[in-house]
C-alpha cells in the first residue's frame, strides 16, 4: 500500500535548504517522490493511505557511524553481561535507537558475535530495530582492553595474526572491519596518543578488507597513529583527538576522501555530569583531550574533510537514544547546523557505502525517516527530544510512534515500539 505524506517541511538530507508545503510518497517502501506539492503529480492505481503532517518536519532517519550496542553507559565503561543477558541488552539497545530516530547504526565493536544474531532476528521482522553495520570484534594488540573488553576485542599480533583476524570478522558476516591503531581513553594504563600496531600490520589489515569489498574504521586519537591509518588507505578515522597536530594529514584526508567520526558526545556527558560515579581516570582523561578533540574537527571541517555523525553511545553516560545530541555537539565545534545534519544523513550513509539507497529522502531511496514537531535547524538538540519525534518509519512503515501520535491503523508496522 503506498503512503503520502502531505503538508510537511522537508528536510532531505543533502543540505539543500528546507521546502515548505512538501509532500512525501512512498511506494514499495522507497521514496517515489519527494519535493514541492506544486512539482507532485499523483501515480495512478493502487489504494494509498494519506498522512496531513501540517506544520511538522520530516527528515531522513538518522544514521549513527559509531555505536556499542553491548554498552549502556556504564560508568565504568565495563559492559560485561552473561551471554543470554548480553544478548537481550544489545537488542534493547538497538530498539532504543530506532526508538529515537536513529534507523541506522554501524556497530564499531560487538560482543562474542552476539550482535549478528540480533541483526538476523531483526532483518527477519521478529523484533522491531535499526539496520545495523557490523564490525564484528575490535582488532587490537595484546593490551589491558582486550580484558577489560573481554567479548569485544581480537587480539591479532603481526602481520599473519592480523589478516587472520579479518577473516574471522568476514566469516560472521561483518560490513566493515575496525582495529585499534592507538591506545584507548577507556583503557585504565592505556595511553590514547600511543601507537600500538607496526605500519605493515596496518597496511596488512587495510589491503586485506579491501580484497573482501570491506571498508575499513580506524579507531586513532595519536597523531602518529592517524598519519599511518591514512597512508593505508583507512575509509573513516574514528575520534581522530589529535589530527590537528599535522595539517599534511588533514589534507591527505580531504584529498582521499576520508571520512572523520569525531565522537565528540561522549567525552562532553563525562565531563558535564553533575554527579557521576565515573572513574577519575577516565574522566582526567577525558578533562585533558576534549578540547583538542574538538579543535581537531574544526581544523578538518574548515579544510574539506567529511564529517560522518558517530556518538560513541554505550560508554560512559553516553546512553542510548540521546546519540542526536552528537549533531549539537558538532555544531558547536564549527559545522553549520545543516552541515552538521547531513553529517548524520547523506554522509553517514556515504561513510557506511551504503548512499546509493540510504540517507536522504530522494526517489529511489529507501524510505526510512524521521517526522518531528519542531524545526531542528533552529536547534539541533530537539533532535534528541522525543516529545518533538511524531514517529519513525524504516522502509516506509511506521516502527516507531508517540504515545500521542495519531496514526492511521493500515501505516502500523507489525512491530512498532511505542515512545513514551
Amino acid at each position: 500500500m503506498d503512503t503520502l505524506l502531505k503538508h510537511l517541511t522537508l528536510i532531505d538530507g543533502t543540505g539543500r535548504k528546507p521546502v515548505a508545503d512538501a509532500v512525501v510518497a512512498i511506494r514499495g517502501g522507497k521514496i517515489s517522490y519527494a519535493g514541492p506539492a506544486s512539482n507532485w503529480e499523483s501515480e495512478a492505481g493502487g489504494e494509498s493511505i494519506t498522512l496531513d503532517l501540517s506544520g511538522a518536519y520530516v527528515l531522513p532517519g538518522l544514521i549513527d557511524a559509531h555505536v556499542h550496542l553491548s554498552g549502556s553507559g556504564e560508568a565504568d565503561s565495563q559492559f560485561y553481561a552473561p551471554t543470554g543477558q548480553m544478548a537481550l541488552k544489545i537488542l534493547s539497545n538497538a530498539q532504543k535507537n530506532l526508538a529515537a530516530g536513529i534507523t541506522t547504526v554501524r556497530d564499531l565493536g560487538g560482543w562474542s558475535e552476539l550482535e549478528f544474531d540480533v541483526r538476523r532476528s531483526i532483518q527477519r521482522g521478529d523484533f522491531a530495530g535499526p539496520r545495523m553495520c557490523l564490525a564484528g570484534r575490535f582488532i587490537s594488540i595484546t593490551e589491558a582492553g582486550a580484558d577489560y573488553y573481554a567479548g569485544m576485542y581480537r587480539v591479532a599480533d603481526g602481520v599473519d595474526e592480523v589478516r587472520k583476524a579479518v577473516r574471522e570478522q568476514v566469516k560472521h558476516g561483518a560490513d566493515v572491519i575496525k582495529m585499534g591503531v592507538t591506545g584507548a581513553a577507556l583503557v585504565e594504563g592505556s595511553a590514547p596518543g600511543v601507537t600500538h600496531f607496526n605500519s605493515d600490520e596496518i597496511q596488512a589489515l587495510v589491503d586485506e578488507a579491501k580484497k573482501f569489498g570491506k571498508p575499513v574504521a580506524m579507531h586513532a586519537h595519536g597523531i602518529d597513529g592517524i598519519r599511518k591509518a591514512v597512508e593505508a588507505g583507512v575509509t573513516t578515522l574514528e575520534h581522530g583527538t589529535y589530527l590537528y597536530r599535522d595539517p599534511g594529514v588533514i589534507r591527505l584526508m580531504a584529498q582521499r576522501g576520508v571520512f572523520l567520526v569525531p565522537t565528540l558526545k561522549v567525552g562532553w556527558d563525562i565531563i558535564l555530569a553533575e554527579k557521576s560515579n565515573v572513574p577519575g581516570w577516565i574522566m582526567r582523561k577525558n578533562i585533558d583531550s576534549q578540547g583538542d578533540a574538538t579543535k581537531s574537527l574544526k581544523t578538518a571541517y574548515e579544510a574539506g574533510v567529511r564529517i560522518a555523525m558517530g556518538s560513541d553511545v554505550g560508554t560512559p553516560l553516553n546512553y542510548h537514544g540521546e546519540n542526536a545530541l552528537e549533531i549539537h555537539w558538532m555544531e558547536q565545534a564549527g559545522l553549520s547546523k545543516m552541515e552538521a545534519l547531513v553529517a548524520a544523513t547523506s554522509n553517514a550513509a556515504k561513510a557506511l557505502g551504503w548512499d546509493a539507497w540510504l540517507g536522504a529522502l530522494e526517489a529511489g531511496k529507501v524510505a526510512d525517516l524521521i517526522v518531528h514537531e519542531k524545526n531542528p535547524l533552529e536547534d539541533l538538540r530537539s533532535l534528541a527530544d522525543q516529545e518533538s519525534l511524531r514517529f519513525v518509519m524504516k522502509d516506509g512503515e511506521v516502527v516507531a510512534s508517540h504515545a500521542g501520535s495519531v496514526l492511521p491503523k493500515e501505516a502500523l508496522a507489525k512491530q512498532t515500539l511505542t515512545i513514551r
